[in-house]
């Protein structure tokens, strides 16, 4: 059994040595655009995309993934056309309010669409600390979710349906008007940012409400940016049978569950990105469970070596902070 952990650990290093040596490779991305090719040159990871002679990969708009609070993984993104709209996936936990409250106030301080996959408090955490705590100078015209009946969650979650408890009481802060249950197939258009929803909840038995989770694909100045959140490989299989070839396929994915145990390759490989966007911090990225690379349980390194077999020309992670592609 030694003998085997001992082989299981050299395997995870040269794995990541061939990760990591690659990233020094020069490397170009084309996504396709409704004004044509755009096409960009990074070192493999970094914060920014320069997108032609003087122009950008949104024109005038960005993403922005935003860095976790103290090194949990979590997923917070924010959208903004340039027009100044601003949309928000999930946000984080309840300690990563502060964060994003500060970047929405430096993008105008207004949301006008607030978009949760799913009710655990890395992901909708903040956005109740925020509707909790009315004193931000920040307004939120929309919020769009889709939660199942709450006796589901006490049944498959019940550590943790208090927490949808406290979702459910924050959103109902605002005016009925401005909350919605999306479902498949809606189309929800803000500014020049759109967003479809992929799926209504899948309520599987195990990891329910992970596999609960709402994918959107979002298009921003018509580059498709296709969120998971933390979908596992059951939700995934499902998504992927349930879903066109042509609604998954994106040009930049939110890695599912953090990047690791979430949908499984055959579904990367169907979405096909160009950019894919790590929520997750340096010890998930490396898989270190306290004894160096590859010595945790989990499945990054296997789902890094995916894209890269995928042909996935960026990465950003939040393990080097706030990630901003304009």
């Amino acid at each position: 059994m030694k003998e085997f952990n001992i082989w299981k650990k050299i395997a995870a290093g040269l794995l990541f040595l061939n990760i990591v040596f690659s990233a020094f490779h020069i490397q170009t991305i084309s996504p396709t655009t409704g004004e044509g090719s755009l096409k960009a040159n990074s070192m493999g990871f970094g914060p920014s995309i320069a997108v032609g002679p003087g122009s950008k990969l949104f024109n005038g708009g960005s993403l922005s993934l935003l860095a976790n609070y103290d090194k949990r993984q979590m997923l917070s993104m924010v959208l903004q056309d340039k027009s100044g709209n601003l949309v928000v996936i999930d946000g984080g936990w309840d300690i990563d309010a502060d964060h994003l409250t500060e970047v929405i106030e430096q993008k105008g301080g207004h949301v006008s669409a607030w978009f949760i996959t799913h009710p655990h408090s890395d992901h909708a955490g903040a956005l109740v600390q925020i509707l909790n705590n009315p004193g931000r100078k920040i307004t939120i015209d929309n919020i769009y979710y889709n939660l199942a009946d709450q006796s589901w969650y006490d049944k498959v979650e019940p550590s943790r349906s208090n927490l949808v408890n406290n979702f459910r009481a924050a959103i109902a802060t605002l005016p009925a008007d401005r909350l919605h249950v999306v479902h498949k197939g809606d189309e929800i258009k803000i500014g020049q940012i759109k967003a479809k929803v992929l799926n209504d909840p899948y309520l599987l038995d195990v990891t329910s409400v992970n596999n609960s989770s709402v994918a959107y694909k979002f298009f921003l100045n018509n580059v498709s940016i296709l969120v998971l959140g933390d979908m596992g490989p059951e939700a995934g299989a499902l998504l992927l049978e349930q879903t066109s070839k042509e609604d998954l396929k994106s040009d930049i994915v939110q890695m599912s569950h953090h990047g690791q145990y979430g949908v499984n390759k055959d579904v990367y490989s169907v979405i096909n990105p160009k950019i894919a966007l790590w929520p997750c911090p340096l010890w998930l990225w490396n898989n270190d469970g306290g004894s160096g690379i590859g010595s945790g349980d989990w499945k990054t390194l296997e789902t890094r070596q995916w894209m890269e077999e995928l042909g996935v020309k960026l990465n950003y992670c939040i393990k080097d902070g706030d990630q901003i592609i304009y």
